[in-house]
């Protein structure tokens, strides 16, 4: 196994009916480096060919696929064949072959904690019965083990702390391998070790709580999802002495020592060298994005969610000081990279304004649709998809989303185009053409950005040679964009 970003831990017994659905919900994910390690658990039924199709069809050459001839249980199973594999991936997310990821880029979304830093990461998760999980955060100030069971589906850590868990914790009371509770025997261990958690609301994750096969479903006394064995399984787990706790929240920076045999200095000028003087540049993005997330936590989820390319702190800032000059309803309009659309919704957050993103396809409103919720911000949103026409523009012909299928009757007080992307010039040079029924004649603020400042600056000359009263400024949105003022 070669190494990967994620390595996906699913393991099945007689579990044919669903394995397929499963395999395909790791092929659906936007984060392609992955490699699933498949085991069947000494199945009746076909559950192993099923998975090697599946395999074969969806990661070829990127998965290991076990057959157990010995029925080893969950725990034994990742003692057995996943720690072998662990050193080779950043991260590892388990899956049971008879559920599903629902939200196509969870593992994005929890590579970019990983990459900030973060050790464990969890999400809440659905059920094919309809009821939804009660997965929740962790308060870092308090051992994991007094906290109840909250990291169940879907739940994922860094592969390097795997390697520090004794065998003995996948074991019972007695010895023997645990045959149950086995997701908590895994988790408690690797929760132990850390305090850098994350929890995403997020449903990401389909539980089949029906599968009769289910340790819960084949026994009558069972609570809940939790059978008898389950629960004296997981009580001989939360008896385990913690593991030490090795990575804190925050960690007490080393002193650096002292040079040996350091000489001396006389005759230096008190005041900062130009070897100490920080870039000026970088000093006022860190200002910056100090105050704005002073201002604003929520703006941390924009920037973890957005994907690779984001705003910067100070076109940040300059987007919340314009949405400070509308009134308090206002309508704010939305079109182009998910970036500042996730940035609109977490600054508008918790007041009046109102946000809709007009998207032009149906891909597109998904992919917004997940970022929201991932930021917790999607009820507070409106997505309308709009498949893209043809504006007619002095001259310039290019494609907009048609605004025709916006409410007629909502004038917007501010709009954002961000066609920062590839998109082509043409799309820019006509949005204020197509916005132009839609802005509230009252007074509005349009905000461009394009792929590049001559773009926007040939927007500005083309836009003002109309002779509407509309007044510009290039470069107003943290140092780049164009800003058009209208009306009051």
């Amino acid at each position: 196994m070669q190494s990967v970003e994620a390595l996906i831990f699913m393991t099945g017994r007689n579990c044919a009916q669903y394995t397929a659905r499963a395999v395909q919900s790791i092929a659906k994910q936007t984060l392609k480096d992955v490699h699933i390690l498949f085991v069947d658990d000494m199945s009746d039924d076909e559950t192993g060919n099923t998975a090697h199709q599946a395999l074969e069809e969806h990661f070829p050459g990127k998965y290991t696929l076990v057959t157990n001839d010995t029925r080893f249980g969950k725990a034994r199973n990742a003692w057995e064949h996943l720690r072998p594999l662990s050193a080779n991936a950043k991260f590892i997310g388990v899956v049971d072959a008879d559920d599903q990821l629902i939200e196509p880029r969870v593992l994005e979304a929890l590579l970019a904690f990983y990459n900030a830093g973060k050790d464990v990461v969890w999400t809440n998760f659905a059920m094919d019965n309809g009821h939804v999980g009660c997965n929740a955060a962790l308060d870092p100030n308090i051992s994991p083990r007094q906290q109840g069971w909250k990291t169940s589906h879907f739940f994922s850590f860094r592969a390097e702390l795997f390697g520090n868990v004794p065998e003995e914790y996948f074991q019972d009371s007695e010895g023997a391998w645990l045959q149950a509770a086995c997701d908590i025997a895994i988790a408690m261990p690797i929760l132990d070790q850390t305090r850098r958690y994350q929890f995403l609301s997020a449903n990401a994750y389909l539980y089949t709580a029906t599968n009769p096969q289910s340790h819960h479903n084949l026994d009558s006394q069972s609570v809940g999802l939790n059978s008898t064995i389950q629960q004296k399984s997981a009580q001989d787990v939360m008896r385990k002495t913690p593991l030490p706790l090795t990575r804190p929240l925050v960690e007490t920076p080393s002193k650096q020592p002292e040079p040996a045999a350091a000489k001396p200095k006389a005759n230096i000028p008190n005041g900062p060298s130009s070897m100490t003087t920080p870039n000026s540049a970088q000093t006022w993005s860190d200002i910056t994005g100090n105050l704005v997330v002073a201002d604003t936590p929520g703006i941390i989820n924009a920037m973890a969610y957005c994907g690779p390319t984001r705003l910067t702190p100070e076109q940040v800032w300059a987007l919340r000081g314009i949405i400070s000059t509308r009134q308090e309803a206002a309508n704010v309009l939305h079109v182009g990279s998910t970036r500042s659309a996730l940035a609109l919704a977490c600054l508008m957050s918790g007041s009046a304004r109102q946000l809709t993103c007009l998207c032009a396809s149906s891909s597109e409103a998904d992919e917004l649709d997940l970022r929201l919720r991932l930021c917790g911000t999607r009820d507070e949103v409106t997505i309308t998809i709009a498949e893209p026409v043809n504006i007619n523009f002095d001259q310039v012909n290019g494609s907009f989303p048609d605004t025709r299928e916006l409410d007629a009757d909502t004038k917007f007080d501010m709009v954002v185009v961000d066609f920062s992307k590839s998109v082509p010039h043409t799309s820019a040079i006509v949005s204020l053409s197509a916005l132009a029924p839609n802005l509230e004649p009252r007074g509005f603020a349009l905000c461009l950005l394009a792929a590049d400042k001559n773009t926007e600056a040939l927007a500005a000359t083309k836009w003002g040679a109309i002779g509407s009263g509309l007044r510009f400024c290039v470069n107003a949105i943290g140092g780049s964009g164009l800003l058009v003022v209208g009306g009051q």
